[in-house]
């Protein structure tokens, strides 16, 4: 595992009203930051991991103690709650562990406001058979609501530095009824909690549903849960109007009996779900998602 050096910078939130319950906190070890709201976690992000990929885990029902996101399930220990990752850049697998491929994060700032903004920068690069294929710049910015709801913006852009860079996933494959199950992963990408005791329903702009959201063009994608305390929560990942092949073709797993019935439950952006993504050599990639999770239990 390669050790990396993070430069902390945080700017503590500062007194609030009293109603203002928000409590942010940095691990003085770990260098995760949580946010809490009455006294219960809402989200928590870390800066690196083992693979080197940065990760929320875990994103919860604000007000409550359930949580929505599931971190190296065992049946894909590389899921890491919600993330981005590559599938192939160059041929070489940045999914799964693989020898050939290298994350490194080179630098990581954190900052949060007396506004309880938070924000992350970070450099990372891609090391492909022991050369640094692209540099990524990802700013990682949260906004909570006094009542817990928050909104997670991701911006990312990716610099080819070691020639082109060809971005590609594992070709998509459909059933007999037309409907995409096997490939097409890579990007950003939630886990979501296992079922029982979750459950989930997907949909689309478009109005598809469940698993027929996978593989298709849509503005958002977003995901109603309920958990068995009553709570329920509204999950919606939104694609940029600038991003390439804007509207974004989504990836999606709706499996509520996969894995011995521990389910199987999945959204993530998906640009080359269908085709490869090519940027020539010191060209950029700019790409822009927003999250946001709302109760819808109150």
């Amino acid at each position: 595992m390669n050790v990396v050096r993070i430069g902390v910078m945080v700017a503590l939130c500062g007194v609030a009203y009293a109603q203002d319950t928000r409590q942010f906190s940095v691990d003085p070890g770990t260098q995760a930051a949580t946010m809490k709201v009455g006294g219960k976690v809402c989200w928590s992000f870390h800066p690196t991991s083992e693979e080197g990929k940065p990760y929320f885990h875990p994103l919860a029902i604000p007000g409550t103690d359930d949580v929505l996101t599931d971190f190296r399930p065992a049946d894909h220990k590389w899921h890491l709650g919600l993330w981005l990752s590559w599938k192939l850049i160059n041929g070489v697998n940045f999914w799964e562990p693989d020898k050939d491929a290298e994350r490194k994060v080179l630098s990581h700032t954190e900052t949060c406001g007396d506004d309880k903004v938070f924000e992350s920068k970070a450099t990372l690069s891609y090391i492909a058979k022991g050369q640094e294929t692209v540099r990524e710049e990802r700013v990682t910015r949260v906004v909570t609501q006094e009542n817990g709801d928050y909104t997670i913006a991701w911006d990312a852009t990716f610099t080819a530095v070691g020639g082109d860079v060809k971005f590609e996933t594992a070709k998509a494959g459909q059933d007999a009824n037309g409907i995409w199950t096997s490939g097409g992963y890579a990007g950003l990408m939630w886990r979501f909690a296992p079922n029982p005791p979750g459950t989930y329903s997907f949909v689309d702009t478009e109005g598809r549903t469940d698993v027929r959201t996978c593989g298709h063009p849509s503005a958002w994608i977003e995901a109603n849960v309920t958990m068995p305390s009553g709570a329920k929560a509204k999950v919606r990942m939104t694609d940029h109007p600038e991003n390439p092949r804007y509207p974004n073709t989504w990836f999606s797993r709706h499996q509520p009996t996969a894995h011995k019935n521990q389910g199987y439950n999945l959204i993530g952006t998906g640009l080359v779900f269908h085709e490869a993504m090519t940027i020539k050599a010191g060209e950029k990639m700019r790409l822009r998602y927003t999250v946001s999770v709302e109760s819808a239990h109150r």
